[in-house]
């Protein structure tokens, strides 16, 4: 039986060539998650619909078809684009890219997409994008069931402390460290141990210090890490390569 999905809100997250003038397109809607789709005569220049399949234009959209490949019935322009240059486009480019990379096809999160609509909005409005991207981060692991508690130690479940040293186990979470006078030892490597008064300032999603931010990147960055496989990212090469050639100072993951 034929599925019918009418004037859904959705962002374009990738789309790529298919036969001859077609695109197969990946969406994120909050009804039905990350849909693929196909829009057929997607890239003939007759196309009307030609200029809202870019990513970040915020659309509605209504499909129909019998597999997991939907087929783009029609496309309208749900409000005022994003604008997004240099730092802040590469950014967004990642966080499309890890989207579609860790997220399975139909999983309708109204939170999630929300959270990716207002993280595409602060980049559009110029606000730093280390924190709008470490925020997003947090948000996505949690959507995935892969989230870390940053507020208790993960052996006795007590409330992190300010004052003392944690160093992050990568299936339970944060455990204190005993002998601080040790802090470097073979077992337990200094990039492996945090402060907990940055833990908890992850903890209120609050990265308005430099070593909070440094603190979050490198556990968020070891996260992902082991669920996105060793195939480089797209976005971050690219970036990279910008970098090599004297243009910005950040990468899209801070």
């Amino acid at each position: 039986m034929s599925t019918l999905i009418e004037l859904q809100p959705a962002y374009l997250l990738h789309s790529r060539p298919f036969r001859d003038n077609s695109l197969i397109l990946d969406f994120l809607t909050p009804d039905f998650g990350r849909l693929s789709a196909i829009s057929r005569g997607g890239r003939s220049a007759r196309s009307k619909s030609k200029s809202l399949l870019q990513p970040f234009t915020p659309v509605t959209i209504s499909l129909s078809g019998k597999s997991e490949l939907k087929t783009l019935r029609s496309i309208e322009l749900r409000r005022g684009l994003v604008s997004l240059k240099g730092e802040r486009l590469f950014s967004a480019m990642y966080m499309n890219e890890i989207i579609v990379r860790l997220f399975q096809t139909h999983e309708a999160d109204h939170g999630f997409f929300e959270d990716y609509e207002t993280a595409l909005l602060q980049l559009g409005a110029g606000e730093p994008a280390e924190p709008v991207l470490r925020n997003f981060e947090l948000t996505l692991l949690d959507a995935l069931g892969y989230g870390v508690d940053f507020s208790a130690e993960a052996q006795t479940h007590q409330p992190l402390s300010a004052e003392h040293w944690y160093y992050f186990q990568e299936e339970s979470g944060f455990v204190q460290v005993q002998d601080v006078a040790g802090l470097v030892s073979a077992d337990k490597p200094a990039a492996n141990i945090f402060s907990g008064r940055d833990l908890l300032q992850i903890n209120e999603r609050n990265f308005s210090e430099e070593s909070t931010r440094r603190t979050a990147k490198l556990v968020i960055r070891g996260i992902l890490g082991r669920h996105l496989g060793t195939a480089p990212l797209r976005s971050r090469s690219l970036f990279g390569m910008r970098q090599a050639q004297g243009v910005g100072n950040a990468g899209p993951t801070g």
